[in-house]
């Protein structure tokens, strides 16, 4: 048989030491006397026995799921579980794997009900033996603590522990008192962003106490402490008395409360901030800071306004690791599986960019929009008051006979297996449908009107003369208010490369407002 051997420290202290050779050694012996053959020694280092995502210990389980190994050896019980119910749970679920357990120590053998009785009181005193461990440790760290001695742990940043582990005493570190002089003088006195003083640290080899480089939150987070400037930190406390939540707390009972007593406050010697320059610091954050705040919304000029393949309009999407917004299509929302929209995002502002200039084009030209208006609507230069009504009449024709179209694609709609080709179609009679109303309105206003056709017209390009000088200056609000006015639509077809449609049409409508009286001053509304 090949057996796993798995050895285990609760602390990176003993890592050096000899528990894990001595685990293992005892191990090794079993293995030996059972003639197996040890396929592979798993050892979790400083990792609490309390945890089930011990890496090690999971990648066993794996193994023992495979058939890699047929049985596990450990030296004792408290090795793999401290908790009475985690020690049953994992020995049981050796046995629906097949798998032999040996626990060496305990001489526990699964395979008999004696052995799992046996399995079972031990593991309540290796549980017990750990509370009565927990409630020394934390008793002898709060008397510590209200004798003004440092209790344990690391001390806040900009001061380090000096003396042997029972008498340890923070001291300042000059090392770390250097990186926070030069995040101030960074900061405050050259404004720079939290992100741009982080790059400046990393550069100068001016590292972190643990990880390898700062980025702009940790900085924030070590920066905003206001111990550096009173000097008064507290032990076994719930919050840390910054903006910033404590990234680990006390443990609590359940009404909130701390469960081994009060918090005790303590005092670090030589504080390296006054409260001047601590508060220059955080004056210097909220100058840039959002937290708190709410983005104000924003609505993309082409949103619900673009089209892609699918015929599912887009929406405009902020980005906020991105320095560009996209527009995605809505048939991605909501949906799993092959339904799922594969319709690729393209990025809004190239896309607006283009749209917009062919806006610009059309309303900076007013004889191009004049032609278009009388093309549009078949208004020769002679239109009479009848043709104008006759036309009318005939639009009325087309309307009636698409929306009877509407009517029984619809009921079509709720009997076919594949809906997608009636959708379609439904789409099309809808598009033509609003096109044809909008023609009506407009033949209305004309026919209505005491002046000339060409003089409407003439109003219309006049507008476009007035609005010419300031397409290039408007507002997002305002391009978005001006699309909507002429009824923009933008449908995508062929590859998107890059975020990028590879062609686009835009379609549009005059709206009929533009073709209504004249104000008494004579100028166009």
């Amino acid at each position: 048989m090949k057996a796993a051997i798995y050895t285990r420290v609760s602390t990176i202290d003993q890592v050096d030491g000899t528990s894990l050779e001595e685990q293992r050694r005892m191990c090794e012996a079993a293995v030996t006397a059972h003639a197996w053959e040890v396929a592979e020694v798993y050892s979790d280092r400083g990792a609490s026995g309390t945890s089930s995502t011990r890496p090690e210990w999971q990648r066993m389980l794996a193994d023992c799921r495979s058939g890699k190994v047929q049985a596990v050896v450990v030296a004792k019980l408290d090795r793999f579980a401290r908790k009475a119910a985690d020690a049953i749970t994992e020995t049981d679920r050796f046995g629906d794997l097949g798998v032999t357990l040996v626990v060496v120590k305990e001489q526990i053998d699964m395979s008999t009900p004696a052995g799992r009785m046996m399995r079972t009181m031990l593991a309540g005193i290796a549980e017990m033996e750990r509370d009565m461990i927990v409630d020394r440790t934390t008793n002898g760290q709060r008397a510590k603590a209200r004798n003004g001695e440092w209790p344990g742990g690391r001390p806040p940043f900009g001061w380090r522990l000096e003396g042997k582990s029972r008498d340890a005493r923070p001291v300042p570190d000059e090392r770390e008192r250097q990186v926070l002089t030069t995040a101030y003088e960074l900061l405050v006195q050259k404004r720079l962003t939290a992100g741009q003083v982080a790059d400046r640290l990393n550069d100068a080899g001016l590292t972190p106490r643990i990880a390898a480089r700062w980025n702009f939150d940790v900085l924030r987070r070590t920066l905003v402490n206001p111990t550096l400037h009173t000097g008064q930190t507290v032990w076994g406390g719930t919050a840390s008395g910054s903006v910033y939540k404590r990234s680990h707390h006390t443990r609590l009972k359940h009404d909130g409360t701390p469960l081994y007593g009060e918090p005790i406050p303590l005092t670090v010697p030589d504080p390296p901030f006054t409260k001047a320059h601590h508060q220059a610091v955080l004056r210097a954050f909220a100058r840039r800071s959002t937290r708190g705040q709410s983005q104000a919304a924003v609505t993309q000029m082409l949103s619900i306004r673009l089209y892609g393949p699918c015929g599912k309009p887009y929406l405009g999407v902020t980005l906020s690791a991105k320095d560009y917004d996209v527009y995605r299509c809505t048939g991605r929302r909501h949906t799993a599986g092959p339904d799922k929209c594969q319709c690729a995002q393209v990025q809004a502002q190239a896309l607006d960019a283009r749209v917009w200039s062919e806006v610009e084009r059309l309303l900076g030209d007013p004889d191009r929009l004049e032609a278009m208006a009388r093309q549009w609507l078949a208004v020769p230069d002679d239109t009479s008051d009848d043709d104008a009504a006759l036309a009318v009449a005939g639009i009325d024709q087309q309307i009636a006979k698409r929306e009877r179209a509407v009517a029984r694609a619809t009921t079509e709609l709720l009997m076919v297996d594949d809906p997608e080709p009636i959708r379609a179609a439904l789409r099309q009679i809808e598009a033509e449908l609003s096109d044809l109303r909008q023609r009506k309105a407009a033949y209305a206003a004309l026919a209505a009107s005491d002046l000339e056709r060409a003089e409407r017209l003439t109003d219309l390009a006049e507008l476009a003369r007035r609005a010419r000088g300031r397409l290039t200056t408007m507002s997002r609000e305002q391009r978005r208010e001006v699309i909507e006015i002429l009824g923009i639509e933008v449908w995508m077809s062929g590859p998107i490369r890059k975020s990028e449609p590879e062609s686009i049409t835009i379609s549009g409508h005059i709206d009929p407002r533009m073709f209504a009286e004249k104000p008494a001053d004579g100028v166009p509304g």
